[in-house]
């Protein structure tokens, strides 16, 4: 069996932008960071612009920006140590990589003339909007078990009655429960995530779950 799996937004894009805004901000002026989540893209946005040496066409393309002025020398050796960069230009390439893997639109850049700010705009993938350009919402739980095997929503209802206890559970001790691998495993529970039945603590590792 084959599946096609796609995200609204590609989280490494997402990585890339927030860093690469980070880096590139002016740490001498009071205007933070921006991040706004529009219903159909995101934007991000740092003060000032991007440097007058890369040219408005470059900008446009969005393909690959190379200066030689570097803002942020040694904030930039911080997210190499921490493995939130890897320099060589490599930040805009990555993002448009990511997206272009998922299904998703090319992000855009902008900035001014002045070079006074710089905003990139990462679209969300398009099977996430209607037809008419609304977005898409989740569906509700009972709207979605309707279109379930008999199978999947036993394995449903064996999580939601093992967390009716309200405490966190592991992956491993819902896995075991269930007589599933974790992988599998995962899967429901970001499914029963998806549809508001569940919450997780937000860690990579060592991730936990309860009922919402």
């Amino acid at each position: 069996m084959e599946a096609l799996r796609i995200f609204n937004y590609p989280y490494q894009a997402i990585e890339e932008a927030v860093v690469n805004a980070f880096y590139h901000r002016d740490y001498m002026s009071f205007e933070p960071v921006t991040i706004e989540i529009e219903p159909d893209c995101i934007n991000i946005m740092n003060f000032p612009g991007i440097d007058r040496s890369i040219s408005e066409k470059t900008i446009a393309e969005g393909k690959r920006f190379v200066s030689r002025y570097y803002r942020n020398r040694r904030l930039g050796e911080f997210l190499k140590e921490l493995d939130l960069s890897e320099g060589y230009f490599s930040g805009i390439p990555t993002i448009q990589e990511e997206l272009e893997k998922n299904g998703s639109p090319r992000a855009e850049f902008f900035t001014d003339e002045d070079r006074r700010a710089m905003r990139i705009r990462i679209p969300i993938h398009p099977a996430f909007l209607e037809a008419d350009g609304e977005v898409l919402l989740p569906d509700s739980y009972e709207k979605a078990t309707k279109k379930s095997s008999k199978k999947k929503i036993e394995q449903y209802e064996k999580i939601l009655k093992l967390l009716n206890d309200g405490e966190w559970h592991k992956t491993a001790e819902i896995a075991d429960n269930l007589g599933l691998k974790d992988t599998r495993t995962k899967e429901l529970l970001k499914e029963l995530i998806a549809l508001d039945k569940l919450i997780d603590n937000g860690k990579t590792k060592g991730k936990l779950y309860r009922l919402k």
